[in-house]
C-alpha cells in the first residue's frame, strides 16, 4: 500500500511537485479459492534472444494458483521498487506529468499470497497463459490472473523482454524496452509483426516448460487443457501461438488487432474475440483483420462487444485510474480511448466475467458464458 512514498522521490524533484497517493488496491478475486503467487525465471536454451545477440531467450513469469487459505509468506508484490518507476512512466504521456511518486506501483495491494501451499483440492487444473499489451508488463493483467486462479486455473503472466517496458531478472538486471533494428519510422504493422513472432515463440516455450513433469505445480495440472489470452498485441500473439501449438486448446483476444499467418490459416479450436473499442473508420485495415480472423475460426467461436469500453479497460489501469487521478494528467481524447466511459473498475469486472466464463465453459465444462454476460456486453457474432 502506498500513501506518500517520500523515500522514492528523486533527489532533484522538489517536494511540492509530488502528489499524495491514496491507498491503491486491485479488486478481490471472485472465485472460491484463495490465491497463491510465485515468480519463475524461464530460460530457453534452444533459442537465441533476437534482441540480444549471443544470449539465450529468458522470460519472467508471474504464476497464480489456487492456494491454501491463510497460508504463505504474506501478500505478494505488484512490482518491485525498481520496476515501479517504469510502470509510472507507462501511465504518463510526459515524464513527471502525473506528479506521482516513482514508487507508487510498488505499493499496489494484491491478493496472491507469496509462495502459499496449493489448495488441497487443486487437481486437474487447466493452465492459462497471459500476454499483456505492447510496451506493457506482466503485472498489468494481475486482476485477471488472480481471478482466474481463484476459479481453479493455473495462470502464468509473461514478460516479453525488449517488448515490455522493462523486465527485471533475479540477478537484478533490468532489460529495457527496445525496438527491432531496421524498423521503418512509424511502421506499426512491421513493429507488431516482428514482436508477434517472438511473442508466439515465448508463449509456446512457456506452455511446454510450465507443463513438463519436473515443474513444481505439475501435480496440480491437467496438461491436456491449456488456454492463452492476451490484451492488444498480446491478443494477436495468443491467436498466432494457437496456430503454432496444438497444446493450446482455447484462446482469447482482448481488444487486439489480429496479425500474422493465423489470418490465412484460421483456427479450429475455441476462440474468443472480446472487443472493448468500436471499429474506427480511420483504420479500416484493423476492422478487415478482425473480420478475416473471425471468418477463419472454424471451432467454437464467440465475438463479444463491450459498450462504453476503452482499449485499456481489460487491464489493471481500469481499476487504478480513479485513485491515481489518471484523468487529471491525461488528455481527454487519450483518456477516452484508454478507458472509455465505464465506471472505474467496471472494465476489470467485465473482463473477468467474459474471460473467466469462456474458459470455464471451454476448459472446465461450465455453463454457456453467453447466459451470464454483464449488461454492457453484447454478442456481436
Amino acid at each position: 500500500m502506498v500513501e506518500t512514498c517520500d523515500e522514492d522521490r528523486a533527489a532533484d524533484e522538489p517536494r511540492s511537485s509530488r502528489r499524495t497517493v491514496p491507498l491503491l488496491e486491485l479488486p478481490r478475486p471472485t472465485g472460491r479459492h484463495a490465491v497463491g503467487v510465485h515468480t519463475a525465471h524461464l530460460v530457453d536454451d534452444d533459442r537465441e534472444d533476437p534482441f540480444r545477440t549471443g544470449r539465450s531467450r529468458e522470460l519472467m513469469a508471474q504464476l497464480w494458483y489456487p492456494a491454501e487459505a491463510g497460508a504463505g509468506d504474506g501478500p505478494g508484490r505488484y512490482v518491485s521498487a525498481a520496476m515501479s518507476a517504469l510502470v509510472v512512466d507507462s501511465w504518463e504521456e510526459e515524464p513527471g506529468r502525473s506528479g506521482l511518486p516513482r514508487g507508487t506501483a510498488a505499493g499496489i495491494t494484491v491478493y496472491g499470497a507469496a509462495d502459499a501451499p496449493p489448495a488441497p483440492d487443486a487437481r486437474g487444473c487447466p493452465l492459462v497463459l497471459l500476454s499483456s499489451g505492447h510496451a506493457q508488463h506482466r503485472a498489468a493483467l494481475t486482476a485477471l490472473g488472480e481471478d482466474l486462479a481463484s476459479r481453479g486455473f493455473l495462470v502464468a503472466a509473461l514478460d516479453h523482454p525488449s517488448d515490455a517496458i522493462g523486465v527485471e531478472f533475479p540477478d537484478g538486471r533490468i532489460v529495457p524496452y527496445r525496438e527491432p533494428d531496421g524498423l521503418a519510422d512509424g511502421d506499426t504493422a512491421d513493429l507488431a509483426g516482428r514482436y508477434l513472432e517472438v511473442r508466439a515463440a515465448d508463449l509456446r516455450f512457456a506452455r511446454a516448460r510450465l507443463s513438463r513433469s519436473g515443474f513444481w505445480w505439475h501435480a496440480l495440472l491437467d496438461p491436456s487443457r491449456a488456454g492463452v489470452v492476451g490484451h492488444s498485441l498480446g491478443g494477436a500473439a495468443a491467436a498466432e501461438a494457437m496456430r503454432l501449438d496444438a497444446g493450446f486448446t482455447a484462446g482469447a483476444n482482448l481488444d487486439g488487432t489480429p496479425y500474422g499467418e493465423v489470418l490465412r490459416t484460421g483456427l479450429e479450436r475455441p476462440f474468443l474475440l472480446c472487443q472493448f473499442t468500436p471499429d474506427d473508420p480511420e483504420f479500416p485495415e484493423e476492422t478487415r483483420a478482425r473480420e478475416r480472423l473471425w471468418s477463419g475460426l472454424r471451432g467454437p467461436r464467440l465475438h463479444l462487444s463491450v459498450s462504453g469500453g476503452g482499449h485499456a479497460s481489460p487491464t489493471d489501469l481500469d481499476a487504478l485510474a480513479g485513485p491515481l487521478g489518471y484523468r487529471e494528467f491525461t488528455d481527454a481524447e487519450d483518456y477516452a480511448f484508454a478507458l472509455g466511459s465505464l465506471p472505474g473498475g467496471r472494465g476489470v469486472e467485465i473482463t473477468r466475467a467474459c474471460v473467466g466464463g469462456f474458459f470455464e465453459q471451454q476448459l472446465l465444462g461450465g455453463q454457456d458464458v453467453t447466459e451470464v454476460l454483464p449488461p454492457e456486453v453484447s454478442v456481436a457474432g
